[in-house]
């Protein structure tokens, strides 16, 4: 009994410890398949932690970077609110806690109140080559026409401004423009008008003009104003000016341009050079010296119809400084007037040289003026205007030339001749120093 029992409790004890073996192999695949999901779910997670944190801390830097623009602009803006106002001070506080939270705060106003939102670059280039060329086919301009040589400017540029009304405007690419400071287009028209008189000034700077021409298309336009030109016109031909309606110009600047006048921005310069026989030497009379002589004449004209002459050896570095005044104190310079007779200019100097015992005279004491040693010389000169290929009115060339002395109540009449070699043509030179300032506007 005690053996088969045994026996039977050993086959029971296989059958057991089998069936488990068999449970185990059975249940070891589906653990395995769970902790590899586990590993991977954790993977996974561990991958986009990092993402989300990343995001929800950029979405917390850009609204705190929008919720410090905000603050900035605001109080910019309350800043350019108490500067309006005359509040300078209490604006420079705003303006400072505005510039210290965001530093270029000043441009980002100013882009977002003056600058329309634009997609990219590359879609405003197109569309701004779109509106020129829109505005180029309303005003009737070819390509073939960008050469500018048979176009008239100030049509072209009016055609083209009707549309928007305005001459000038600030420039919307500009960043260093201050948003607080009046720009040139704020200005009323009259006072720019006023403005340009003043460049021009009683001395006819019209080359200063130009140059304020070539900046934009609104100075262009304000540079050909009429008015301007007509009051130039008027200084240098005065009554003689006659209607513009009767005359072959079309414009006061094409007259100014084109009629016959004296340039003021240099001097009329001549060189004199011939030789001349000199005295016989006591020792060998058969010796004869040729002297070589050798002078300059200047001539400085004004627009009020003034003039200045000299004659001297110096040269014209030496020269042209002393010529700069309209009231020289040099003896040797001098003075006199001249008038426009269609390309002839007429003038008429006068000279009086004082004697020496008139010049030692004290200034407070009142003495009768002594005649002058020479009497009293006046000089009538008719000169051409003759212009060039290169430079327009650059010449005058001697036409007639008279000196009419009176002494001892004598009047004694010399007209000279005219011979290339002592009367040479004289030619304009250039002096940049002639207009440096303006005394005052054109009338």
């Amino acid at each position: 009994m005690d053996s088969t029992s045994s026996d039977a409790g050993k086959e029971d004890d296989d059958e057991s410890s089998s069936s488990s073996s068999s449970g185990s192999e059975a249940t070891t695949p589906k653990c395995s398949e769970l902790d590899d999901f586990r590993a991977k779910w954790q993977q996974e997670l561990k991958r986009e932690l990092p993402a989300a944190n990343a995001s929800v801390a950029a979405a917390t830097t850009t609204v705190d970077k929008d919720s410090i623009e905000h603050q900035a602009r605001t109080l910019f803006q309350q800043g350019s609110e108490l500067e309006r106002s005359g509040k300078v001070f209490e604006a420079m506080r705003l303006y400072r806690r505005a510039t210290q939270l965001v530093p270029d705060i000043e441009f980002r106003v100013y882009d977002k109140k003056h600058l329309k939102p634009q997609d990219d670059a590359h879609d405003a280039n197109a569309r701004m080559v779109e509106g020129l060329m829109e505005r180029m086919m309303e005003a009737n301009i070819d390509e073939d026409e960008e050469n500018l040589e048979n176009v008239d400017l100030a049509l072209r540029f009016q055609t083209l401004m009707a549309r928007s009304g305005k001459l000038f405007e600030r420039a919307s690419g500009d960043r260093k423009l201050i948003v607080t400071a009046a720009h040139f287009s704020d200005l009323p028209m009259e006072l720019i008008l006023y403005i340009l008189r003043w460049v021009v000034s009683n001395d006819l700077d019209l080359k200063s003009l130009e140059r304020f021409a070539s900046v934009c298309r609104g100075f262009y336009l304000l540079a050909r104003d009429p008015e301007i030109w007509r009051h130039a016109c008027m200084r240098i031909w005065g009554v003689n000016l006659g209607v513009l309606k009767g005359t072959p110009f079309s414009s006061w600047r094409e007259m100014y341009i084109n009629r016959p006048r004296m340039l003021f921005h240099g001097c009329y310069i001549s060189r004199t050079s011939y030789l001349r026989s000199g005295e016989n030497s006591f020792q060998d009379q058969f010796y004869r010296p040729i002297q070589l002589v050798e002078y300059y004449r200047y001539f400085r004209f004004f627009a009020d119809g003034k003039v200045l002459m000299l004659t001297t050896a110096d040269e014209p570095q030496q020269c042209v400084v002393k010529l700069k005044s309209r009231s020289p104190a040099q003896n040797e310079i001098l003075r006199g007037h001249y008038r426009l007779h269609d390309d002839v200019v007429i003038v008429v100097i006068q000279r009086n040289r004082p004697t020496a015992s008139a010049q030692m005279q004290r200034p407070g004491r009142r003495v009768r003026e002594p005649e002058p040693e020479y009497g009293q010389q006046t000089f009538l000169m008719e000169l051409q205007i003759v212009s060039t290929a290169k430079r327009p009115f650059s010449q005058l060339h001697w036409k007639q030339y008279t000196m009419v002395q009176h002494r001892n109540n004598q009047e004694k009449t010399t007209q000279f001749d005219l011979t290339t070699t002592k009367y040479p043509p004289l030619y304009f030179s250039r002096v940049k120093s002639y207009h440096l300032e303006s005394e005052g506007p054109l009338k």
